[in-house]
């Protein structure tokens, strides 16, 4: 199809998506250059004075949801959602290709872009996901995941002293003494997974839903799951915060070809629908025999 064949609504979304990779790129120079290195720690920092609770858990096992494998599988759900809501069959394929060119992406940030992460602060994140529940059984880990946080075991009294240590580590100073771990976690693939998903949901919500009230409440969730899905991570401490810009720069853009894709692929597009051609008025008996003479 040529450029000037596409409509300017399904251009902007192109556009959007062009845009979005063109500031997670700029983004990740400047990731590279290390110049965000002290105000990324300076958070992780900040995030150690949290408590360690039996929450924590059930967040690890939500995680679970946002790796490759369920991410595909939710894929295809949403593609289904896409066929039952009248657009073509090969938006399906395209979604998947979509979702893949992400975990692609996410593959060739995390063998080169590293973070560097003190001793000191390492140690500290290292107790926020729930450490304590590795050793368990699956049928409990199941069952925290459901929800059941009260059931997870509480959190080991010498990770919470390792925790509160690290809080008041002197950041310079262990920045200065270039003592720690390389840390591959930009961009965050659960941001980018989460992000795509979440909002390719809420634009056919807002297409397909017409009750108000269900179209707002089912916008809000499917927005909900688009920003939450990262910011669980961050939250236990698998991920960083520039981990989570870049995944969701890289998640708005797929979402945004996904849109126009799905704009171009409706079975009854607006903007290809053309004005039914009047039929002529049947001429007369009486006219059609002077017609004849």
């Amino acid at each position: 199809m040529r450029l000037k064949a596409i409509p300017t609504k399904v251009r902007v979304w192109f556009i959007i998506s062009l845009l979005s990779l063109t500031l997670c790129g700029i983004f990740t120079i400047i990731f590279k250059t290390g110049v965000l290195l002290y105000p990324t720690l300076y958070v992780e920092e900040l995030l150690l004075h949290r408590p360690l609770t039996q929450v924590d858990c059930v967040f690890v096992e939500w995680k679970q949801l946002g790796e490759v494998g369920p991410s595909l599988v939710l894929t295809g759900i949403l593609a289904i959602a896409c066929l039952l809501s009248e657009y073509r069959r090969r938006i399906l394929p395209y979604l998947f290709l979509l979702m893949l060119l992400g975990v692609g992406a996410e593959y060739i940030g995390k063998q080169h872009l590293a973070q560097f992460v003190p001793d000191p602060i390492h140690a500290g994140i290292n107790t926020l996901d729930c450490p304590q529940i590795a050793s368990k059984s699956t049928s409990l880990k199941v069952l925290v995941g459901l929800g059941a946080w009260w059931e997870a075991p509480q959190p080991h009294s010498g990770r919470i002293r390792i925790e509160q240590a690290s809080a008041n580590t002197d950041l310079a100073q262990a920045i200065s003494s270039d003592r720690g771990w390389a840390v591959f976690g930009y961009p965050s693939g659960h941001a980018m997974r989460w992000s795509f998903l979440g909002l390719v949901a809420c634009y056919l919500v807002w297409r397909q839903i017409r009750k108000r009230l269900l179209r707002i409440l089912l916008m809000t969730a499917t927005l909900l799951i688009a920003i939450s899905g990262g910011l669980v991570l961050f939250y236990i401490g698998l991920h960083f915060t520039t981990d989570l810009i870049g995944g969701y720069l890289i998640g708005f853009a797929l979402a945004s070809w996904a849109i126009g894709l799905l704009l171009l692929n409706e079975k009854k597009n607006r903007w290809q629908t053309q004005l039914p051609v009047s039929e002529p008025a049947p001429i007369p008996p009486n006219e059609l025999t002077n017609v004849g003479t």
